[in-house]
């Protein structure tokens, strides 16, 4: 919060704000269940090896996930759109609400049954994509009111 309070402008509210859905984990979670699934079946050597190894990958894959749910911001304000990911390494799009050139959703069927989505903007002939948003289509809404 302390990142999107030094980058509002004088004059500037906050009129909507997006979150990464917990779907983001899954991935993660069902790596760990199936290393603990292996590793309960630890009869053959090799089994007890490939279970260490899927729950590192579930572990690690989990922490990475955690980070991208921390140090994600998706802003809407009275005058702009503010996209941020990462904590080490930032990376942050700011969209001029009138000078906003694309703003395209897509949900996957899983995506719409869990209420996530994909965001994908397009600004000065860069793309850039956000997964596991929530609410992807109220946020564009969100723009499309702030723009009039």
């Amino acid at each position: 919060m302390n990142f999107l309070k030094s980058q509002l402008l004088p004059g500037e509210e906050i009129k909507y704000r997006a979150r990464i859905h917990y779907f983001l984990f899954m991935e993660p979670l069902c790596l760990l269940m199936v290393g603990g699934f292996i590793l309960g079946d630890i009869s053959v050597p090799i089994m007890k090896w490939l279970g260490i190894t899927v729950l590192f990958l579930g572990l690690v894959s989990l922490v990475q996930r955690i980070f991208v749910k921390v140090g994600s911001l998706f802003v809407v304000t009275n005058r702009r759109a503010i996209l941020k990911t990462g904590i080490i390494r930032r990376r942050v799009a700011e969209l001029v609400l009138n000078k906003c050139e694309g703003l395209q959703t897509t949900q996957s069927v899983t995506g719409r049954i869990f209420g996530y989505g994909t965001l994908v903007v397009t600004t000065g002939g860069a793309t850039n994509c956000y997964y596991f948003v929530g609410k992807p289509f109220d946020f564009k809404r969100a723009i499309n009111i702030q723009i009039g």
